[in-house]
C-alpha cells in the first residue's frame, strides 16, 4: 500500500470518531446543570422587550437556538461548527474560537517542549540502562524512573520554584553558583512584564481585560500563537519600542524559552520516567533476539548491534505511547499551568467548569480531541519508518 493511500484509509477512519467525539461535546452542554441563555442575560432576564412582548431570557434562548429540539440543536451545532461559529463565551464575552485560538497555543508550546525533553532523557536513560543491566547506573535509573513518575506535579512544581525561580529572597541555588540576584528561571506566566514591557498602563495586548493569556503587542499579528516562533518575526519597527534587555529577536526567544524550561520540566519528567523504564524492558527483549545474535555472530560492534540492529526495533513500543504522551502532557497542562501562570487550555477549561460557560468546554474538548487524533495518525506513519517489518508500500 502507498504510504498516500494509507494516510487517505486513516483520514477516513477518523470521521467516524470525529462524529462521536461532537456527539460527546455536545452532550456536555446538555449535562451542565446551568442555562447559558440565564447566564447571558443575568440580572436583566426578567425584563421584558416592548417590541416581541418576550423576557429577555426567551429572547437570548431563542438567539442560542435552545428552545428547538435537541435534535435541532444538534444540526445546527455541526453547522456552526463548520462555519468556524463555536458560540460565544459567557466567561469572556469573546467568541469561544479566538478564546481557544489564543489558549491553544500556550498548551501546546509547553506540552511539546516537554516531550523534546522527556523523549532524549527517557530513551538514552533506558538504552544506557539496558546495556549496563543489573549494574550500579541501572540501578540508579531505575530507581529515578520510579521517583520521576511518582512525584506528584504540583509538589514538584513548588520544589522547582523555589529552587531555581526568581521572585525569592534567597534565589535558590542559582544566585552562588551563577551570580545571579533572586533566582536564574522565571516561575510565572510567558512574559516578565515588570521588565518587558515599557509602560504598563499602556494596552499591552488586545486580551488583557478578558483575562486570556497576554499575548505581547510587538508579535506579528496573525502569527503562529507560539512565541518561540514567532519571536523570530518581530519587527525592528516593534523592537525599538521594548526594553533594551529584550530589544532583538534571539533575545526574546531566549526569554520565551526560559518561561517554558520549569513547566515543561515539570510537565515531562513523569514521562521520562515511563520511558525510561519502556525502553530498558523492549530493548533487553529485543537483544535476546536471533537477528541479534547473527549480527554479532558475524562480528559487528556491541555499539553497532545496540543502535543500528537492536535500538530501531526497541522503539516500535515507544512510538506507541507518543499519542497517549502527547494527551497527558495536555492533561498535565491543568496543574502545571495553574502554578506557573500559563494561561492555556488548562486554565480556561477550569474557569469554564467554574463559570459554567459550556460552549468554552465544548471548544477546549473538541480541540484536544482533534489533537489527539492526528498524533495517534503520525504514530502510526512513523510505524513504517522506525520498524523495518512494516512498511507502507
Amino acid at each position: 500500500m502507498k504510504t498516500s493511500e494509507f494516510i487517505v484509509r486513516r483520514i477516513l477512519l477518523l470521521i467516524p470518531v470525529m462524529i462521536g467525539v461532537t456527539v460527546f461535546t455536545f452532550a456536555i452542554a446538555q449535562i451542565i446543570p446551568a442555562d447559558p441563555a440565564a447566564i447571558l442575560c443575568g440580572e436583566r432576564c426578567g425584563l421584558i422587550d416592548p417590541v416581541t412582548g418576550k423576557t429577555m431570557l426567551e429572547l437570548q434562548r431563542e438567539r442560542l437556538g435552545l428552545d428547538k429540539p435537541v435534535i435541532e440543536q444538534f444540526r445546527l451545532y455541526l453547522v456552526n461548527l463548520a462555519e468556524g461559529d463555536w458560540g460565544e463565551s459567557t466567561t469572556y464575552n469573546r467568541p469561544t474560537s479566538e478564546v481557544v485560538r489564543d489558549a491553544a497555543p500556550v498548551t501546546l508550546e509547553m506540552a511539546l517542549f516537554a516531550l523534546m525533553m522527556a523523549y532524549p532523557i527517557g530513551i538514552i536513560l533506558g538504552i544506557l540502562s539496558a546495556v549496563w543491566q543489573d549494574q550500579v547506573f541501572d540501578h540508579v535509573s531505575r530507581f529515578l524512573a520510579i521517583a520521576f513518575v511518582s512525584l506528584p506535579i504540583f509538589w514538584l512544581a513548588m520544589m522547582l520554584q523555589l529552587i531555581f525561580g526568581t521572585g525569592t529572597d534567597v534565589g535558590g541555588i542559582c544566585d552562588p553558583i551563577f551570580g545571579t540576584e533572586g533566582g536564574c528561571l522565571p516561575i510565572y506566566g510567558r512574559h516578565d512584564t515588570a521588565l518587558t514591557y515599557p509602560d504598563r498602563t499602556s494596552s499591552l495586548c488586545d486580551t488583557a481585560i478578558t483575562g486570556i493569556a497576554c499575548y505581547p503587542s510587538w508579535y506579528p499579528s496573525g502569527g503562529t500563537g507560539f512565541h518561540l516562533v514567532d519571536s523570530w518575526f518581530v519587527t525592528d519597527e516593534a523592537l525599538d519600542n521594548i526594553h533594551p534587555d529584550y530589544a532583538s529577536n534571539s533575545k526574546l526567544f531566549n526569554d520565551s524559552l526560559s518561561h517554558l524550561i520549569l513547566p515543561s520540566f515539570t510537565l515531562g519528567i513523569a514521562s521520562a520516567g515511563s520511558l525510561l523504564r519502556y525502553m530498558r524492558a523492549s530493548l533487553l527483549e529485543v537483544m535476546n533476539e536471533d537477528y541479534v545474535r547473527t549480527a554479532r555472530a558475524k562480528g559487528l560492534s556491541e555499539s553497532r548491534v545496540i543502535i543500528v540492529h537492536a535500538c530501531r526495533n526497541a522503539l516500535v513500543p515507544i512510538l506507541t505511547i507518543l499519542g497517549f504522551s502527547i494527551g497527558g502532557a495536555i492533561g498535565g497542562a491543568v496543574l502545571t499551568e495553574s502554578i506557573f501562570a500559563f494561561y492555556g487550555m488548562g486554565n480556561v477549561a477550569v474557569d469554564a467548569i467554574i463559570n459554567l460557560d459550556y460552549s468554552v468546554l465544548m471548544g477546549v474538548t473538541l480541540i484536544t480531541a482533534i489533537i489527539f487524533l492526528m498524533s495517534n495518525l503520525i504514530v502510526d506513519i512513523l510505524y513504517g519508518v522506525v520498524d523495518p517489518r512494516v512498511r507502507l508500500e
